[in-house]
């Protein structure tokens, strides 16, 4: 415990200092932190409020006949148009523009089904057991080129000359120069 009487000396000697410090400065920055925080709050309860209306429009489209969904983009919002047919029955999230502000220019051909836009699960793979137990995997040795004669084209063939970019050139003279 011969810490603690290095400690009670700096408290006594900083002491004063960090209590005048933490007085003048305290509020600036819990100020700071909750303007901070205002915004990150705001951000994520706008992404819950609009996270789900793509759902909620595949939901509607497959409860109608030949329902289909298309998304649009109205005052940089994005939105989700519901068709029945050819029809457009519904916007999520609601806005008060009409139909023909939301569809104007848009191109209805990209309009996809519920089951287009469905997501495949893939199961989570099995970790692999070693017969052995110890944790170690099989082992199966490269491959190795068969014995006997090999043509020019081989790749293991016998060094008849230079090999420039992957072929077999002629050797070189000193004076030629490379081709490049």
């Amino acid at each position: 415990m011969a810490g603690k009487g290095k400690a009670a000396a700096r408290l006594i000697k900083y002491g004063p200092l960090a209590a005048a410090a933490a007085q003048r400065w305290g509020p600036v920055v819990w100020e700071q932190l909750k303007n901070q925080r205002e915004p990150a709050e705001k951000f994520v309860q706008d992404k819950v409020a609009k996270g789900n209306q793509r759902k909620k429009a595949m939901a509607h489209a497959a409860t109608v006949i030949d329902g289909t969904v298309l998304q649009v983009f109205h005052r940089n919002t994005a939105h989700w148009v519901v068709f029945s047919g050819d029809d457009p029955i519904a916007v999520h999230p609601p806005t008060n523009a009409s139909y023909d502000d939301l569809l104007d220019r848009a191109d209805l051909s990209k309009r996809i089904g519920p089951r287009d836009g469905a997501t495949i699960t893939v199961p989570k793979p099995r970790r692999r057991t070693s017969s052995a137990g110890s944790g170690a995997t099989a082992w199966t040795p490269r491959e190795q080129p068969s014995p006997g004669a090999h043509t020019n084209d081989s790749p293991v063939a016998p060094n008849q000359g230079r090999i420039v970019r992957g072929e077999l050139g002629e050797p070189r003279d000193e004076g030629e120069s490379t081709k490049a």
